[in-house]
């Protein structure tokens, strides 16, 4: 039974010092349904790092969110949320471990051994 999966959204630099923007033309796409995103992160190629301290506008900056949302009971862990970064190409995206109901809103393009992550990215 599904109870969480992994969503993926491009994000840019919003401008300040380790925050990110969705950006316009983005969509999540669910890109694992039995991993958390620490997962994702150790099968990312080697051209992908994780961007310390990074925090995303609409998530980061709403009190109601952060506050409400069990995901982040235990503050900024690694397994349920992270942006990452492709060395040399300014391109980034956001790993979010999303719940079974929000996961129905998104295309699902799985994360699979051997696949390219940008194929993932919508």
């Amino acid at each position: 039974m599904l109870l969480y999966a992994v969503a993926a959204i491009r994000v840019e630099p919003a401008g300040e010092a380790g925050w990110f923007n969705r950006c316009a033309d983005a969509h999540a796409a669910i890109v694992s349904i039995s991993e958390d995103v620490l997962d994702i992160v150790l099968r990312l190629p080697q051209v992908w790092d994780v961007v310390d301290n990074a925090r995303l506008h609409g998530l980061h900056d709403d009190l109601d969110v952060m506050e409400g949302d069990e995901r982040f009971s235990n503050g900024f862990d690694g397994s349920v949320f992270a942006i990452v970064g492709c060395e040399g190409r300014n391109r980034f995206a956001a790993l979010m471990q999303v719940n079974a109901a929000e996961s129905a809103f998104c295309a699902p393009r799985l994360f699979t051994h051997g696949a390219a992550f940008e194929s993932c990215l919508i």
